[in-house]
């Protein structure tokens, strides 16, 4: 277990560096089924980048699904993860081909334009992709942005560490030192991960209800992403965020320790919307769901023209 490595959606160890009643099907891109896709509803294309690296979209459902009776909703999962394949090419676990893996959903559906989502980690793809293929977007929607430099990284896994009670510490080291968590347990790992989230969540009871999917391989796939982890080593997207002309929408919780990190990309996006959600921290979607869908809605309502996907 030597590479788990999740950008402020969980801190916890360092070890080297329901459904809609709308149209919903899922399937697998590419001979190597190396990308899952999940969609449903209808309306303006939304696609969501997940948080890790390591997890997968199953963490936004329920919540984010209450969106499907207004957008068209496209979830994936990042090679590696979740229900995509490892794939053999490693070339292909490196940070360009993950941003490039969103062009390849948004080709796979057809769309001209989408909005892209990313949530904490998914937030540096999201930037990365609208640095790239800006053409291609409607608007870019940031929720609790992490992982914007390595600093960043390093400065909220302390704050993190520091959040840990004694009794956290103990259950940590209990999880981390078990026979279970040693062998790849999913349960184990599903364990760790609540931990802590809760250290970075103002509702913190609302971590045990977080969907969590772990595959009983994740110790192999979270060894896959190496080859990711090696691009993740020292980097600084600030200086480029000033290039991003794209209608941006930045939400925050106003307990999140990425507090500073969000702010400092509001200052650096001249087209940025950023709103603060009071009581909640990294899981903003989760915590106060209400005010989240009322912040999504009203600015997707506010762009020019918006695009139908079908």
């Amino acid at each position: 277990m030597k590479y788990i490595f999740l950008f402020f959606i969980s801190s916890v160890v360092f070890f080297g560096c329901s459904s809609s009643s709308h149209l919903t099907t899922y399937g697998m891109i590419g001979k190597d089924k190396s990308l899952f896709y999940y969609h449903t509803g209808t309306g303006e294309p939304v696609v969501f980048i997940h948080g890790g690296p390591g997890l997968n979209h199953s963490y936004f459902l329920p919540y984010t699904n209450r969106l499907a009776s207004s957008y068209h909703l496209i979830y994936y999962d990042q090679k590696s993860c979740g229900q995509s394949e490892i794939p053999s090419d490693t070339n292909a676990m490196r940070l360009d081909a993950f941003v490039n893996d969103i062009e390849t959903i948004r080709q796979k559906f057809g769309l001209k334009k989408i909005h892209l989502l990313g949530h904490s980690w998914g937030s540096m793809l999201a930037i990365k992709y609208a640095l790239k293929y800006p053409q291609n977007l409607s608007s870019l929607i940031l929720i609790n942005p992490a992982a914007t430099s390595s600093q960043d990284v390093r400065e909220a896994s302390k704050i993190i560490n520091r959040q840990f009670d004694n009794t956290d510490q103990m259950n940590r080291t209990m999880i981390i030192e078990s026979t279970e968590f040693k062998s790849g347990s999913p349960k184990a790992m599903e364990k760790l991960f609540r931990l802590g989230f809760r250290q970075n969540m103002a509702q913190k009871n609302l971590a045990d209800s977080i969907q969590l999917n772990i595959p009983e391989d994740f110790a192999k796939r979270n060894g896959a992403l190496k080859y990711l982890f090696r691009d993740l080593a020292d980097y600084d997207l600030y200086p480029s965020l000033k290039n991003i002309t794209t209608p941006t929408l930045i939400i925050e919780g106003d307990q999140d320790v990425g507090l500073g990190a969000s702010e400092k990309i509001r200052t650096e996006i001249s087209m940025s919307t950023y709103k603060i959600i009071k009581d909640a921290g990294h899981f903003t979607f989760i915590e106060q769901p209400a005010a989240f869908d009322s912040i999504i809605k009203t600015f997707i309502g506010s762009l020019n023209k918006p695009v139908i996907s079908r």
